[in-house]
């Protein structure tokens, strides 16, 4: 709505609060000159400055009548400015009968125009009082003439003037009349005009509040405020939304019930915020959601004043910086890595060729000598660690250095049967164990080293069946899809250019990983099992990389967990360089 809009409708409202005045004013002048009236013909004075008559009393109740009839027809009244402008002239004509009963001339009333006069000022502004006081003016005047020529006599009996007794009396109350009609104007106009300003000004300043409002309700970051004692009295839908809440449930609900050693921060910013060199500091919480999931949230705390500068509360801004703690923790993990396959890589060769030698050395000896019950314990003993040794370093060297990759289009359906038939005949398959394969219309072509995979495959089904006591369920699901796939993991992949994915998510009914295990499971060495070697998930989260994959986990403890693995399908491109190379092979 604009300025001119709501002076227009402030100025209608304005203008039918004064029809009401001004019939309420009439209604009270009436009755005063009625009470007026009776009191003194009650205590037998046959004259004050009203005369007794009739007359004056059918006078007095036609009025009442004339504004009972405003009364009733106000509503029905559709153009509000002549119905006032009608009001007024008759109001005028009321005045100069009350001056007429009351005795012309020696009348106490004409000092009753100066009342209509600032009425009109009050509801038509300059012209309105200009009109008035020629109204009165000219009835006034007339009423003086005709008493000069008897051609009316008030109260009855007829009185001698001389013309300059009119025209003196008459000169007088005009140039009162006109004086007052001047200065009502004038402050009429300044009012006006005051209003019009200060109808803009409030126009501005809603404008102001709503842009300002739109703008905190816009903002990506969550915000709100809270005071002296914690309460939080304001929060944007941002804030609404990360927090999980509507503002009504979140209002006057305690920062400290919502973030997680908050409270020595709010103190340390009260202790601040009175400090002029005050600077923007970083903060970081975590928040728990209705999912029990913790939220990392980075924040910011600022002090909020009131327009004289005392401190009544603190806002807060902060965001959500789950996916970048996610993503720190990759890059810590990644940084490790390098650091111990560089490591590895010198170690390893140091170790393999030395280990080589003392095995084959026992094994030579075993054939050759003579030995008895514990001798040939101890010599088994010997080459059972020496080859654990040996897959221990096999499986360093992996990790260090993992082979060459060799891409090509591969169908992910087979890798998985062929690793699967393999798994089940191995040592940690039992009959209590149940696969369940992807269906087989879940079958995609993809970029991606048959070998490699069937490592990664391999070691979490290895994994899996660890997680399982007696018995269980592995099941096995293939799901293809873009880039939505990834919502909810890490932006980490490299190569944000590929639009199409693949998931592949192995799901076991084992005991689960607890949540202060699960940020570790990735790093080298890490490992839960009494015989393991805590190289075999750090080597699929390493192979899953070299593929421009990611590898995500969610895990229950006593419901089991599901390894995603998502990997780029492979460009158009890709698989022609492949067939051709296959053709020039």
């Amino acid at each position: 709505m604009n300025s001119n809009t709501t002076f227009s409708l402030d100025t209608h409202q304005k203008l039918l609060k004064n029809v009401k005045g001004l019939m309420l004013c009439r209604i009270i002048i009436l009755t005063l000159l009625l009470a007026i009236t009776i009191l003194f013909q009650v205590s037998e004075k046959r004259y004050f400055f009203i005369p007794m008559t009739n007359d004056f009393y059918y006078f007095i109740s036609f009025f009442y009548l004339v504004t009972i009839f405003y009364a009733l027809f106000f509503k029905k009244i559709k153009d509000h400015h002549r119905f006032i402008f009608v009001q007024i002239v008759i109001d005028h004509l009321f005045i100069t009968c009350l001056i007429y009963f009351t005795g012309g001339k020696e009348s106490f009333f004409p000092v009753t125009y100066i009342f209509a006069i600032i009425g009109s000022s009050l509801l038509f502004y300059k012209r309105g009082a200009f009109f008035s006081a020629s109204l009165s003016t000219f009835l006034y005047g007339l009423l003086l003439l005709f008493q000069l020529y008897h051609w009316i006599n008030p109260l009855g009996q007829v009185s001698m003037y001389e013309a300059s007794q009119i025209f003196y009396s008459l000169i007088i109350y005009m140039a009162a009349f006109y004086i007052v009609a001047f200065l009502s104007s004038t402050i009429s106009e300044e009012l006006k005009k005051k209003k019009r300003e200060l109808i803009q000004k409030q126009v501005d300043y809603n404008q102001l509040e709503t842009f300002n409002r739109n703008i905190i309700q816009s903002l990506d970051s969550g915000l709100l405020t809270i005071d002296l004692q914690g309460r939080i009295n304001f929060l944007n839908r941002t804030a609404e939304r990360m927090l999980n809440g509507s503002g009504e449930e979140l209002k006057n609900v305690f920062i400290y019930d919502l973030f997680l050693n908050i409270d020595g921060i709010i103190g340390e910013a009260k202790t601040k915020s009175s400090d002029p060199l005050f600077d923007y500091q970083r903060y970081e919480t975590v928040f728990a959601n209705h999912n029990g999931k913790r939220i990392y949230f980075g924040f910011s705390v600022s002090p909020l004043t009131d327009p004289e500068g005392s401190l009544i509360g603190h806002t807060l801004i902060f965001q959500d910086i789950t996916k970048f703690k996610e993503m720190e923790e990759q890059i810590t993990r990644v940084d490790k890595m390098a650091a111990i396959g560089l490591l590895a890589a010198g170690i390893a060769h140091e170790i393999r060729n030395p280990l080589a030698s003392l095995s084959g050395s026992i094994q030579l000896l075993s054939s050759e000598l003579v030995l008895d019950h514990r001798q040939q314990h101890l010599m088994e003993i010997s080459l059972r660690e020496s080859e654990r040794l040996n897959a221990l370093i096999s499986d360093f060297m992996l990790f260090a250095q993992p082979p060459q990759t060799n891409k090509v289009f591969w169908e992910v359906r087979k890798i998985i049967e062929e690793t699967v038939e393999l798994f089940t005949h191995s040592p940690s398959f039992h009959e209590g164990i149940h696969i369940i394969l992807p269906n087989p219309g879940e079958n995609f072509q993809m970029m991606v080293d048959p070998s490699q995979m069937k490592q990664v495959f391999w070691n979490l089904l290895i994994n899996a069946a660890q997680a399982m006591d007696n018995w269980g369920e592995i099941r096995i699901h293939l799901e293809r899809g873009d880039d939505h796939l990834l919502s909810m993991v890490p932006p980490w992949p490299p190569q944000r250019e590929v639009r199409e994915w693949v998931k592949i998510a192995i799901t076991d009914s084992g005991n689960g990983i607890a949540p202060e295990e699960k940020q570790q499971i990735f790093e080298p060495f890490f490992t839960t099992k009494d015989a393991g070697t805590g190289l075999g998930l750090s080597i699929v989260h390493k192979i899953v990389e070299s593929h421009s994959g990611v590898i995500k986990v969610d895990s229950e403890v006593g419901k089991g967990s599901t390894f995603s693995i998502f990997l780029p399908v492979g460009s158009d491109e890709e698989k022609v360089d492949v067939k051709r190379e296959d053709f020039s092979s």
